[in-house]
């Protein structure tokens, strides 16, 4: 292991990648705007500037892509794969409030969905970080769909009015994690559980 990437601060649950980081002696990525209150060293993951893995390169193209966390950050690979993070599901997209900004960063979300990835490659295979239920499963196990597709299918990246979208993702929040604060002043290194 050589480079450990997230993809934003999390807040739903204390992310192993600056343990696995200290561990390997790897190079821990982050992006920036998620990441001014924590008080350990990081490399900045910044749009326009690749990351190369390994000698047979990996590359590994940032894209801002604010909508869950100010700071949210997708990643190109090879030209061939959009990891999507927590922005953009098989069947549904993200949601904003685990900092408790839903009303602020809702509109970052639709920029970054209906814009951004707009801006992208329809070939991209979308592979989220996580699904919602079994059937967003290909035949094969695995979570992916070409970036086309879901703009096509996907019934959260195909609301024209603004405020219907705003609505959908505002309305019907679940509750936020109990322990969220925590969790995130664990991830700035702030405490340690």
């Amino acid at each position: 292991i050589t480079h450990v990437l997230d993809t934003h601060l999390h807040a739903d649950h204390i992310s192993g990648g600056r343990a696995i980081a200290e561990q390997t002696k790897a190079t821990y990525w982050l992006p920036p705007k998620d990441a001014e209150e924590v008080v350990f060293h990081y490399q900045p993951l910044e749009e326009g500037h690749n990351v190369t893995i390994g000698k047979t390169t990996i590359a590994i193209q940032p894209v801002y892509s604010p909508g869950h966390t100010i700071g949210s950050t997708s990643f190109i690979v090879d030209d061939q794969y959009l990891l999507s993070g927590d922005i953009l599901f098989i069947d549904s997209i993200g949601r904003p409030d685990l900092a408790g900004m839903a009303e602020d960063w809702v509109g970052d979300l639709r920029e970054t969905l209906y814009k951004r990835y707009k801006e992208l490659s329809n070939d991209l295979i979308v592979l989220p970080a996580h699904f919602m239920v079994i059937d967003e499963l290909n035949e094969d196990g695995s979570v992916g769909k070409k970036l086309g597709t879901l703009f096509a299918e996907n019934h959260g990246l195909n609301i024209e009015d603004e405020a219907e979208f705003r609505h959908l993702v505002t309305d019907n929040l679940p509750p936020q994690p109990n322990a969220y604060q925590e969790i995130r002043e664990t991830n700035m290194g702030k405490i340690n559980p």
